[in-house]
């Protein structure tokens, strides 16, 4: 038995290197066929004087042995039409257009050929995919009556890049001129665009929307553009006028109106006299509250548990419902960041500092500070509010530059200067649940308020059981919601003094000041891009993008890419 042991062993290494080979050969694989890949999409929209549009894409790239065809999906054309469509790849071919498009046919039947799949809600305009490698398509078409004459302005408002696009594009710009080149006046035309993280401007003559970031699933890109009368000339007309096609595009999104007409001037001074002037609208609406209080805090006992299986934004919207007024977003911002801190996705350090600015000038001398150091996120798909997080951990980490450490000033500048990165991230954490949404959901609403009396009530729980000590960081996280924070740290140390010495995130956040100073950045950033919308974008000017709204949009859909 002995001798032969040296014999299992070997013959076990061998089935080890085998599987080891194996694995790696998969690995090799998988790489070998990720997929194809859209690496830029750079689009030209030439605006014709009748209101057409002929329109050009250039798409780089890579192309594997996935799928047989590259496509553009074109649907919602409310009365447009597309024809003349014309492809071409890097090496001059041109190719052949065969009208009706076969979508089952081969991938060698396809290769140098392009046709267009006419549908009840609009079409496809495809081409053969062809050989493999670095590829660079530039398809051409004309989409007729895109620009609409309104009664007061024409314009359109128009998806010109789907959602669900695969592969997304890495990178995405659209450019608007007239024809041939011709310029577009900035102060004939107002712009907007919605559903992607990047901006709108007027450039050099030309108005150029461009994304901030590779492109995921769900986003697209909306532009709207409204320009003044005998700029271009039509053919078709629509019945109203453009600022009804724009409040309905504003709907949902992070634009606000600036304009308002007498009517509406009207009811917003009779409104206005109803609050301020009727004691009877104020008593009856915190009576509703006061009432709805009462009974959600009815015989409440503690709940050691966590609420929404530890949903940070659910339980801030409970929170926010049943509020006076509003909840602060400052708790729950601060309650994200610590939660990224408890993760392992952000570590607070001390770094020596170097001086800048007036402080330089007068010699002032490298001071310790705290910072907030980005180390690797690892979420997996389980994590409550795993999207909030990961939205939250990219503004951090872009912000703090390639040190990988994150001072106040720095994302205070970042967020002011990106603000589509941090309307997404509003727009993932405002509240849209009412009281009465809540009410129907009163065992969650009841373990919400029953785990924040459980925190204040800390120390009369006496919780020092070790089934309890896993979901302490969870606690100190929660506390941070609720805007008890220091309190929970104070107590949790008189209960169990041991395991809060012990415990990192207890120590990084014990007497810590960046914490705050990252949450007043934040709020700060968020500030100045709130002023700057309500001033440029919403009125045209140009900017961010919304990351929301576009409704009542012409063409695009959903899906395309390769198939």
């Amino acid at each position: 038995m002995k001798k032969r042991k040296p014999v299992i062993l070997i013959s076990m290494a061998h089935s080890v290197n085998k599987v080891t080979a194996t694995l790696l050969l998969l690995l090799c694989m998988l790489t070998a066929h990720a997929g194809p890949v859209l690496r830029d999409l750079n689009i030209h929209v030439e605006l014709m004087d009748n209101g057409d549009a002929r329109i050009t894409e250039v798409r780089q790239m890579s192309i594997d042995d996935v799928g047989t065809e590259c496509y553009i999906v074109m649907g919602f054309m409310n009365g447009s039409r597309v024809r003349d469509l014309q492809v071409s790849d890097e090496t001059g071919l041109e190719y052949e257009n065969i009208g009706d498009w076969d979508v089952d046919a081969s991938r060698s039947r396809k290769a140098g050929k392009c046709g267009i799949v006419t549908k009840s809600d609009g079409y496809e305009l495809c081409w053969g995919l062809g050989n493999e490698g670095e590829r660079t398509y530039t398809v051409s078409y004309t989409v007729t009556k895109l620009v609409r004459a309104y009664d007061d302005a024409d314009g359109f408002n128009f998806m010109f890049v789907a959602q669900d696009i695969k592969p997304a594009a890495q990178h995405a710009e659209i450019t608007f001129t007239r024809e041939e080149g011709g310029e577009i006046p900035q102060e004939l035309v107002k712009m907007w665009a919605f559903r992607y993280d990047g901006d709108i401007q007027w450039q050099d003559g030309a108005v150029v929307a461009e994304t901030a970031r590779a492109m995921e699933g769900s986003e697209a890109m909306i532009v709207m553009l409204r320009f003044e009368k005998d700029f271009l000339h039509p053919e078709q007309a629509e019945s109203g006028s453009f600022d009804q096609l724009k409040d309905r595009a504003f709907e949902g999104s992070s634009y606000s109106s600036d304009d308002m007409d007498a009517e509406t001037i009207f009811w917003v001074l009779i409104i206005a006299a109803v609050i301020f002037l009727s004691p009877f609208v104020i008593v009856g609406y915190f009576g509703y509250v006061w009432w709805n209080r009462r009974k959600a805090n009815e015989n409440l006992l503690w709940f050691r548990g966590l609420p929404y299986k530890g949903s940070l934004k659910q339980s801030y919207d409970v929170l926010d419902s049943y509020s006076w007024f509003s909840y602060s977003n400052k708790n729950l911002i601060s309650a994200l960041v610590l939660k990224l801190i408890s993760i392992g996705a952000l570590r607070i350090e001390e770094h020596l500092v170097q001086p800048s600015g007036f402080r330089k000038m007068t010699g002032a001398k490298p001071q310790m500070k705290q910072l907030l150091a980005i180390k690797e996120l690892h979420i997996d798909e389980k994590t409550p509010d795993r999207f909030i997080l990961k939205r939250l951990y990219s503004i951090f980490a872009e912000a703090a530059g390639d040190d990988d450490l994150l001072q106040p000033n720095e994302l205070r500048n970042y967020i002011k200067n990106h603000p589509s990165s941090i309307e997404i991230f509003l727009t993932n954490i405002k509240n849209n649940r009412s009281i009465s949404q809540c009410n129907k959901d009163m065992k969650n609403v009841r373990e919400v308020l029953g785990m924040q009396l459980f925190l204040k009530d800390f120390t009369l729980a006496n919780e020092r059981h070790v089934t309890e000590l896993s979901l302490w960081k969870d606690y100190l996280v929660f506390a941070e919601l609720f805007g008890i924070a220091k309190q929970v740290r104070k107590d949790m140390m008189k209960a169990n003094p041991e395991y809060m010495n012990m415990d990192e995130v207890y120590r990084q956040l014990n007497d810590t000041d960046i914490l705050p100073a990252i949450t007043y950045a934040t709020l700060a950033g968020i500030g100045d891009v709130q002023k700057a919308s309500s001033s440029s974008g919403s009125s045209g000017g140009g900017g961010w993008a919304s990351f929301s709204g576009g409704g009542g949009f012409s063409g695009g859909g959903s899906g395309g890419g390769v198939r």
